[in-house]
């Protein structure tokens, strides 16, 4: 049986929008990095002219241009 890697949903939209369900901690935003820690693991969207909203109702919203996302393999 396959287990899902997150217990959150995260849902990328083109290479402009990605949408967070549940983020737990906010931990960079610049223009070019935002470092979000979600479902026990941390995710990075690098771009460029990067924004974060939407922070406060538990979701996070990223837009701008995306051009990669990392993912660290759990905390």
């Amino acid at each position: 049986m396959r287990m899902p890697l997150f217990d959150d949903r995260i849902e990328l939209c083109g290479n402009t929008d990605i949408f967070f369900d549940r983020c737990r901690r906010l931990l960079e935003c610049s223009e070019m990095l935002v470092l979000v820690e979600t479902g026990g693991h941390r995710v990075a969207v690098w771009g460029h002219g990067l924004t974060a909203s939407d922070y406060a109702d538990g979701g996070l919203h990223v837009s701008g241009r995306i051009c990669a996302l990392e993912y660290d393999g759990g905390l």
